[in-house]
């Protein structure tokens, strides 16, 4: 059968070691001298690593700091039995008159991971440092320490003394005071050496430690003759012991700041580029490191947002971003965002999501792209088969028309004859003009033999309005974008000769940046809904977005109204890419 889950052991002990807390308060409250602290000040810094230690148990079960700081508190109130005038109760007190450094030096080298540094993440001399430093630490507590109970005299009988060895107990206080400046540098070490998320974790507890320590060394090194600095010196330091729980608390508490994060991360959901999701979960774990890990192409591995291959260098962390058991990507990190579970769960759930959102975009887009161009290659088709067969037969039987025409004049074989022959010449011509304007809707020939200006001007020459047409400068483009360009200057100003009444129509191109710009303006009605832009434009807005342009109308009443798009213009085989 299953043990009590950690939080109900934590519990237990929280409560347990109120009871015990409250039984020594009231028990050496009468026997408290001048160099001890104050009953208050005792079950203050007691009580607080009892709470602080039970809301970090709770918060992660799976991590030991909480345990730890409720055993720092369970110590803590240990080590004031020494004070008691009673023999017994001082005699037990002896024996646990280092309980809450035994349970703190641990807590100290285990923070936050609640682990030792292992050889794998941090090195070899890194992971024999922490535990030679914890067995030091924890012997001189719980080792010597006690058996020093049987050789130390104190003004309150010691029942168990054998015999006095003063020395003994000033060599286990050297010892321990070499133990602790050990394990605050090497929590200084860690903190030159950290990232920025773990210098986050650390900044409290050093802080607050550090000031301790150098209050308590310079009122040890001064003296507390002088009166002037003891009373300030020594209140400093207790005011440390008094906080040190909180700066381990700390580290518990910033996840509902972490949470607050994730929040604003998916409110800007979702990205337009996987490199700008990249930055957004740097900002979001405020971890600089952090890479964002992507399927190779060839199935092997991972790329970063750059194309590069991507390992996990010493001391981070990997990330899997699943999406229904698919492997999205990965996430490289500093380990010290594990601590924030919580968080960074959420931030994987919402950057695989973003993922195979995107993977599902540039699909849709390049789906669209393949519709796109498949239906140019029909028209392609259709304008050359018109081109090479009806124009064709067109031109074939105007000439003979022009031919009979030619020799019934030499025959002078009547007029009727001869204006039935004119009409019919000029009928054919008509209906020749017009297949080649349907021709030329179906697919712009000279656009691709000239280039886009010249098919603009084309386009644009025999309008009943005037079109100014600017475009000086523009480089050779990409044919799809080429195409979608003319598509979208034949729609608008098809739309403003129906709709506008305008007296001029402006075109504007303009390239830069690797993107080209384009507008239509007109001086009409303006008015115009964009939503209501029927097929036509409905069906540009999808050919620009498959190319990951943009368009927009704006048109207020009276003003006019301006068709504008956006389109990047690099190689297509590079827009193919993943984004």
């Amino acid at each position: 059968m299953a043990g009590p889950s950690p939080q109900r052991t934590a519990l237990l002990l929280a409560t347990a070691g109120t009871a015990f807390g409250i039984y020594v308060l009231v028990v050496t409250a009468p026997d408290r001298h001048d160099d001890s602290t104050t009953t208050l000040f005792s079950g203050a810094v007691g009580g607080l690593y009892l709470g602080a230690g039970l809301l970090a148990r709770l918060r992660r079960p799976g991590n030991a700091v909480g345990l730890l700081m409720l055993l720092v508190g369970f110590g803590w109130f240990a080590e004031d039995l020494q004070i008691s005038t009673d023999p017994l109760t001082h005699t037990v007190g002896l024996f646990l008159r280092s309980a809450s450094t035994g349970f703190l030096i641990p807590l100290l080298l285990v923070f936050p991971y609640g682990r030792l540094r292992s050889r794998e993440d941090d090195g070899t001399v890194a992971a024999v440092a922490d535990r030679t430093l914890l067995a030091v630490g924890c012997a001189v507590a719980f080792v010597l320490q006690p058996v020093g109970v049987f050789f130390h005299a104190s003004v309150t009988e010691n029942l168990l003394l054998v015999h006095p060895v003063p020395w003994l107990r000033q060599l286990t206080d050297a010892v321990q005071l070499v133990v602790s400046a050990a394990v605050v540098a090497v929590l200084l070490w860690r903190w030159v050496k950290a990232s920025r998320p773990y210098r986050r974790e650390l900044a409290p507890l050093l802080t607050v430690g550090l000031t301790g320590g150098l209050a308590s060394g310079l009122d040890a090194a001064l003296g507390a003759d002088r009166a002037w600095s003891h009373p300030v010196l020594l209140a400093a330091a207790h005011l440390s012991v008094l906080c040190l729980p909180l700066a381990f608390l700390a580290g518990v508490w910033r996840i509902r700041l972490g949470r607050t994060a994730v929040a604003e991360l998916l409110r800007r959901l979702p990205l337009a580029s996987r490199a700008h999701l990249r930055d957004e979960l740097a900002r979001t774990l405020d971890d600089e490191s952090l890479r964002l890990g992507l399927p190779a192409p060839d199935g092997d591995g991972y790329v970063d947002t750059d194309g590069r291959p991507l390992t996990a260098g010493p001391g981070q962390w990997t990330s899997v971003l699943e999406r229904d058991g698919r492997r999205v990507g990965v996430l490289v990190h500093d380990p010290a965002l594990r601590e924030d579970r919580y968080v960074l769960e959420a931030v994987v759930s919402a950057a695989a999501l973003e993922l195979d959102n995107q993977a599902l975009v540039t699909e849709l887009r390049a789906s669209r792209r393949r519709v796109i161009e498949a239906g140019d290659e029909q028209r392609r088709e259709v304008e050359r088969a018109l081109h090479d067969g009806a124009q064709q037969k067109f031109i074939n039987l105007g000439l003979q028309l022009r031919i009979a025409r030619r020799r019934l004049d030499r025959e002078v074989s009547g007029p009727e004859l001869a204006g039935m022959l004119d009409d019919a010449l000029a009928t054919l011509e008509q209906g020749h003009a017009e297949l080649r304007v349907a021709a030329r809707g179906i697919h712009p020939v000279v656009l691709s033999e000239a280039g886009l200006v010249p098919a603009l001007r084309s386009l644009t020459a025999d309008l009943p309005l005037p079109v100014d047409l600017r475009a000086d400068g523009l480089p050779k483009l990409p044919e799809p974008v080429e195409l979608t360009a003319y598509y979208v200057v034949k729609e608008a100003v098809s739309n403003v000769l129906k709709h506008a009444g305008a007296r001029t129509i402006h075109v504007d191109l303009h390239h830069a940046d690797g993107v080209l710009s384009l507008s239509v303006t007109d001086d009409g009605i303006g008015g115009a809904d964009p939503a209501d832009g029927g097929t036509g434009l409905l069906g540009l807005r999808h050919r620009v977005s498959a190319y990951d342009g943009r368009l927009t109308v704006r048109s207020r009443s009276g003003e006019g109204t301006v068709v504008a798009v956006t389109l990047p213009t690099r190689a297509l085989s590079e827009r193919d890419e993943p984004v």
